[in-house]
């Protein structure tokens, strides 16, 4: 029990040096927006001119809906994005649909070369659901605010991946429009000014 405790100290400081890298890679991507040269990033941050021109790359968000697709449809159009990660942001991965469940979508998803990952709290909660596919005022803010509360962990993590790779957002309405997935997207726009979204 004494070496965990003895080893406390050391895992708070890993986790201020990546909360400080992350911090440090945003900085750099809204400094490059505002037009910054690649030059003068790199010597701030104190990074290689090429580590600076790998961490301003732009960024893809590939948002995607299974709605009229069967899994083999969607993985298609997936990789047709050229997506090398799929977030599923559905609050529980599970469907009706044969193929488009967390463990079967995974399979058929990796067989193909793309990674999944499931993020539950990007997920939009049950109670709000339908609300929100009628776009109600009341219903998207009750979504920010439980993004706000729950997301913001997994909204990091998906950020991080926006790097140096192509990012698919997975859910099941066709039309992002009526989608919560529209909301994360907004989200991730927000930590990444070089990202775009764009429909597959």
């Amino acid at each position: 029990m004494a070496a965990r405790h003895a080893l406390d100290p050391l895992r708070e400081a890993a986790q201020r040096l990546n909360e400080a890298e992350i911090e440090r890679n945003r900085l750099i991507r809204a400094l490059r927006s505002k037009r910054e040269t690649l030059t003068d990033l790199a010597e701030a941050a104190n990074v290689s001119l090429g580590t600076a021109h790998k961490l301003t790359r732009p960024s893809t968000i590939v948002s995607v809906g299974y709605e009229g697709r069967s899994v083999d449809e969607l993985v298609d159009a997936l990789v047709e994005a050229g997506v090398s990660v799929l977030v599923d942001v559905r609050e529980n991965a599970i469907s009706r649909k044969r193929g488009l469940s967390k463990r079967g979508l995974a399979e058929k998803l990796a067989a193909r070369g793309i990674a999944y990952v499931h993020e539950p709290t990007l997920g939009n909660p049950r109670d709000n659901r339908d609300g929100f596919r009628e776009q109600q005022p009341d219903s998207i803010a009750a979504f920010e605010a439980h993004l706000d509360r729950n997301g913001s962990a997994a909204l990091d993590r998906v950020h991080a991946m926006l790097r140096d790779r192509t990012v698919g957002l997975l859910c099941f309405e066709a039309d992002p429009c009526s989608c919560h997935r529209s909301i994360v997207a907004r989200y991730l726009l927000d930590r990444d000014p070089l990202a775009s979204v764009r429909p597959a």
